[in-house]
């Protein structure tokens, strides 16, 4: 949620942002009238499960006969709260917040999907029957695992082979033979059917994994729910056949789609050429369903509670992505605001888009790189269309997180040639993995003290990963041979660091040189600069490396002593301040001086209110997520460098975040011709589509 800063900044989560929030266009700022809020009869209702599609004992995979007993007493207790009804209609709310995973703004009518209560028999079997329920266990088994290579094939032709890589876990489930052990010997045992056996056993991993820390981890606990879902159906389809149908009608192109959960294999299922948005009662941002969603480019919103409670089909929603903000059959005057923002950003993507092509420099020459941020080959393609220079930061850690192992190199090799290939002779800067903090691999053990932002984190899990390391650096090593590629470590703090780094590479180069296997015998070396103890001592490094990329996001957050991830600090996130603003410069001006190349990444480099000050002290590369690229470009192409230079200057001099905030507010305005703090630009992990209305 948004927290307000002692100069008006208003903030998210960490995300450095000037923009207004969704307040504007909901009036919330007024006193609620009756009909804008809930009833004061809701509170004890609020974050209620809803009990319609989450039953138990299986959270949502199935409901057993024993399980309906006495539900005809709480239907009538639950009678006055049903849709249609007077009670209801006054109750519902209008507005909800939930977690924004893809930003954006859709209009459209709601559409309930994906209502999965499956109603299982829980009948004693005979002995006799344990053997006929173990051979329908096993062929369920079959058709799931045709069934999710038949998705993953789908998914890899129209999103991407990394997002793909998801339901290679699903996959690893079902072939996991203490889990189907454990089901057979149930069934022998309790002499129960397979189906309900299934249902309880998920639901025990699930709720374990639930339960578990580490929320990376966490959210592996919906993949054990779609398996066993999927079980389910298949189990139900060979008891059933001709009385299942999985067709459903079809739907409005301005559908918003609503569910109480979202797995991967219901985003297979979608026909999301025909849906504006996504809503969900459960999830996160970092989910596989939330992967997708970002692949697919769908304005999308997670853990919006209480929806599928007070949603019905027809209803009219706006979804504000970028804020996570919901709202249900809304004001007229708040429609026509939305569609008035969506109009005017429309309308100065359709500008933007023309300029494409032109090159990023300044109207007195002053020339620009403008590269991408990415993590998956379909933001590749997707940046490509904004005539890029190339990519900045390509994040490898994204594709070693989705599985339930440790890629071997020649998967890694494929994926990273394929990065290459398909820039087309443009240069590829591949970051070896950025694990710990918030990004953990799921199958690496890591103390808890790891997740900590100040924690054992990149470089200085080498030691302990030194195998891992070696097999990224040779994939890295190979994939060069196929175009120019660069190679850059994370998170260097010493000289050590990056000696220890290069040493990994020598072992890498000469293990290759042993097989004969072609590479890049100059590729770049580079690092990082996003700890100030490296920032501030950066001479010493221009010995040791070939480039330098500046990782602003992670360098505020240090500079400031505030966590990016954590909202009660997130007030004193600020790259805005003064601080942090000279040490850019002092970073800037020690690589001119020294000759060696230097990128800008992170939050700053795509966002225009800093890209003004960018230019003034010297800054020539910028990377961000692609869609921010335009937007950034129009800015460049529209002022000279001595006044960059002026307003750098004039920055420096000023001793408050609020001061500084307001002349790069103002800049820009002024250069645009237009107020853009009612578009929210995302930041580089908020996945394609980051310019948006808000």
């Amino acid at each position: 949620m948004a927290k307000e800063g002692k100069d008006g900044g208003s903030r998210r989560g960490g995300t450095d942002s000037w923009r207004r929030d969704a307040k504007r266009h909901s009036g919330e700022h007024r006193p609620a009238k009756p009909s804008d809020a809930e009833s004061p009869t809701d509170e004890p209702t609020r974050g209620r499960r809803d009990t319609r599609s989450h039953r138990t004992p299986t959270e949502g995979l199935s409901e057993s006969g024993s399980q309906r007993k006495g539900s005809d007493s709480q239907a009538r207790l639950r009678h006055d709260a049903q849709p249609g009804s007077d009670s209801y209609n006054r109750r519902r709310k209008s507005s909800f917040r939930g977690i924004p995973v893809v930003a954006g703004i859709a209009i459209g009518h709601a559409r309930i999907k994906f209502r999965r209560t499956q109603v299982l028999s829980d009948r004693p079997i005979a002995a006799d029957d344990v053997v006929k329920e173990e051979e329908r266990l096993a062929e369920a088994v079959r058709l799931s695992k045709v069934q999710l290579l038949e998705s993953r094939a789908k998914v890899a032709a129209e999103v991407g082979e990394v997002e793909a890589m998801i339901f290679d876990a699903h996959l690893a489930i079902l072939e996991d033979q203490t889990f189907l052990r454990k089901v057979r010997n149930q069934v022998a045992k309790e002499l129960r059917p397979v189906e309900v056996v299934v249902a309880t056993t998920v639901e025990g991993y699930y709720r374990a994994i639930s339960q578990i820390q580490d929320v990376h981890l966490r959210e592996r606990a919906a993949d054990i729910r779609d398996v066993g879902r999927r079980l389910l159906d298949n189990l139900e389809k060979l008891t059933s056949p001709k009385e299942r149908s999985q067709t459903e009608t079809e739907g409005d192109v301005d559908e918003i789609i609503c569910a109480h959960e979202l797995l991967p294999s219901d985003l297979v299922a979608l026909e999301h050429r025909r849906s504006q948005a996504i809503l969900c009662e459960l999830g996160s941002d970092r989910g596989h369903a939330a992967i997708m969603l970002r692949a697919m480019n769908m304005p999308s919103v997670m853990g919006v509670v209480g929806l599928i409670e007070s949603v019905q089909d027809g209803d009219l929603i706006i979804v504000d992505g970028s804020s996570g903000v919901v709202y249900v059959n809304p004001k007229k005057e708040i429609v026509d605001s939305y569609r008035k923002t969506q109009r005017e950003f429309e309308q100065y993507k359709q500008v933007l888009s023309s300029e494409v092509a032109l090159p990023a420099v300044t109207t007195d020459g002053f020339a620009v790189q403008l590269l991408a941020n990415v993590s998956k080959h379909a933001e590749i393609d997707l940046a490509k269309r904004y005539n890029i220079d190339g990519v900045g930061l390509y994040r490898t850690e994204f594709h070693l997180m989705v599985g339930t192992s440790y890629p071997d190199e020649e998967e890694q090799y494929w994926i990273y040639r394929e990065a290459v290939e398909r820039m087309g002779g443009k240069p590829v800067t591949l970051r070896t993995m950025d694990i710990g903090s918030d990004k953990k691999l799921p199958y690496v053990k890591m103390a808890d003290d790891d997740a900590h932002v100040l924690g054992r984190r990149s470089i200085r899990l080498m030691s302990e990963l030194e195998e891992y390391q070696l097999i990224q650096l040779r994939a890295i090593l190979r994939a060069s041979a196929h175009g120019p590629v660069k190679l850059m470590f994370p998170f260097i703090t010493s000289l050590e660091d990056i000696r220890l780094a290069k040493r990994l590479v020598r072992n890498a180069r000469r293990e290759l040189d042993d097989r004969g296997t072609a590479y890049d015998q100059d590729i770049p070396i580079g690092m990082m600069v996003e700890v100030p103890a490296a920032a501030l001592s950066l001479d010493k490094y221009v010995r040791e490396v070939q480039f330098f990329s500046v990782g602003t996001n992670d360098l505020t957050q240090y500079v400031c002593a505030a966590d990016r991830n954590h909202p009660d600090v997130a007030p004193w996130f600020k790259s805005h301040n003064p601080g942090m603003l000279w040490l850019m410069k002092h970073v800037v001006e020690t690589a001119k001086a020294s000759g060696t190349e230097l990128t800008v990444c992170g939050e700053m480099a795509g966002d225009p209110f800093y890209t003004m000050f960018l230019l003034g002290i010297g800054a020539d590369r910028l990377s961000m997520a692609a869609p921010q690229v335009p937007l950034v470009k129009k800015i460049v192409r529209s002022v000279n460098l001595t006044g960059a230079q002026n307003l750098a200057k004039r920055a420096l001099q000023l001793t408050s975040t609020g001061q500084i905030r307001e002349l790069f507010a103002t800049t820009v305005q002024q250069i645009l011709g237009r107020d853009l703090s009612s578009w929210s630009l995302g930041g580089e992990d908020a996945g394609p589509g980051a310019l948006t209305p808000k």
